[in-house]
């Protein structure tokens, strides 16, 4: 009995101090927003931070990690277009609320460039990737708002969706995610969220008065046969169907060696300057 007691007593000295130094640390995070630099994905809240800030740029990008690659959003250039490009994993609808956020700052760009990898328009909130890259930065009283039924529904289906804001889980410093929850839809290239939420950026092009373009990033030459069996009907009847046209038909391919993964590049500075021409930027 005497060692089951001391037993007990052992347990709390060792669990007490190692729970008030993880409380401590995780307020600490916290309260300085430290995570935000150091977690996986950190490029989505420097994303976020910017895209709340007053500009002078006519030129903006939105993007995907690839895209990231060619215009970190880092990194600030005055002579480029300013870029909210971070990662796919936010979906199309973290693009949305980028993008609403920084036109809600009383920025008035002419040009909204999308550098994406076509896999970004295949996440439909199902990946594994969803709870880290998406919940946590996204799934806030702020932005709760602007996200219609069908995102809801597909988010309350992640295991464990509620605790994603949790101190514990928001600032680890390891993507956990729960278990992915595939899509039950099927289709070749564009899920039904990233179609609604791309006819939404779609329409604030039109209440904003400016120019939506939607940039491939390159493709390693053996993804030319995927790219051929895409099934253009998947949106024929939407408002953005001419801008998915134009990309498909813009798809550029290079030697498979140059990519680390079959999406990001290896040096993707060989391939800046092709982008500067496409943007007309510096």
């Amino acid at each position: 009995m005497k060692n089951i007691y001391r037993l007990i007593v052992m347990s709390i000295l060792f669990i007490l101090p190692a729970f008030v130094l993880l409380s401590a640390w995780t307020f600490w995070e916290l309260s300085g927003e430290r995570y935000k630099r150091t977690i996986p994905g950190n490029e989505i809240y420097r994303a976020i931070e910017k895209s709340k800030k007053k500009t002078n740029y006519k030129k903006l990008i939105l993007g995907d990690s690839a895209g990231n690659q060619i215009f970190n959003c880092k990194k600030e250039d005055p002579d480029s277009a300013y870029s909210l490009a971070c990662n796919q994993g936010i979906s199309m609808v973290g693009h949305f609320l980028l993008l609403n956020n920084y036109l809600q700052a009383e920025n008035r760009p002419d040009t909204v460039f999308m550098l994406v990898n076509p896999i970004t328009f295949s996440n439909n909130l199902g990946q594994v990737y969803t709870y880290h890259y998406f919940l946590k930065p996204f799934f806030t009283e702020e932005y709760i708002p602007y996200m219609s039924q069908t995102v809801l529904d597909q988010i309350h289906k992640i295991p464990r969706y509620n605790l994603c804001q949790n101190p514990y889980i928001k600032t680890s410093t390891r993507a956990w995610n729960p278990p992915a929850n595939p899509s039950e839809a099927k289709y070749s290239f564009i899920s039904p969220i990233a179609k609604e939420y791309l006819s939404k950026i779609d329409s604030l092009s039109h209440r904003y008065h400016f120019e939506l373009k939607i940039i491939p990033t390159p493709l390693p030459n053996s993804k030319r046969e995927k790219m051929r069996k895409i099934d253009k009907s998947e949106y024929a009847g939407y408002n953005f169907k001419p801008l998915l046209d134009e990309y498909l038909s813009n798809l550029i391919y290079d030697d498979d060696r140059i990519f680390s993964d079959g999406i990001h590049l290896k040096d993707p500075s060989e391939y800046r300057k092709h982008y500067n021409k496409v943007l007309h930027v510096r």
